[in-house]
């Protein structure tokens, strides 16, 4: 991958990782239910907001597809092809770094999200 492309990639990686958090955390108070501060339970309108909370899940698994499918698409595609030296067959080694440095920079961007709202937002906890 061109140094370009790694940097836009990783810029992107960094800020999806970021909001992620965030995204995730909401979509969970959905699904469990926790906004109902009354706590009184109708099941017309929690079963919708916990299925827009699952829905929400399976949307972020979507985009992570997909974000997967691009890095793919954009990474070399030249593979390295290595023989055995006891068998003597040769195999194919396939290039992964920059799946995983992007993938590595996404629970960075995560991680820093978590430590700004433990260490920041609410230092009082």
């Amino acid at each position: 991958m061109k140094w370009w492309k790694r940097l836009i990639f990783s810029v992107i990686s960094l800020i999806l990782g970021f909001v992620s958090l965030d995204y995730l955390i909401y979509a969970f108070r959905l699904l469990t239910g926790t906004q109902n501060a009354a706590g009184e339970y109708h099941i017309e309108e929690n079963v919708l907001w916990q299925l827009l909370g699952a829905g929400l899940f399976i949307l972020w698994f979507v985009i992570l597809a997909f974000y997967y499918y691009l890095l793919r698409r954009s990474s070399n595609r030249i593979d390295w092809i290595e023989r055995d030296r006891k068998t003597g067959e040769e195999r194919v080694r396939r290039k992964w770094f920059d799946i995983m440095f992007q993938a590595a920079l996404l629970l960075t961007g995560i991680f820093l999200r978590w430590c700004y709202l433990m260490f920041i937002y609410f230092p009082e906890c």
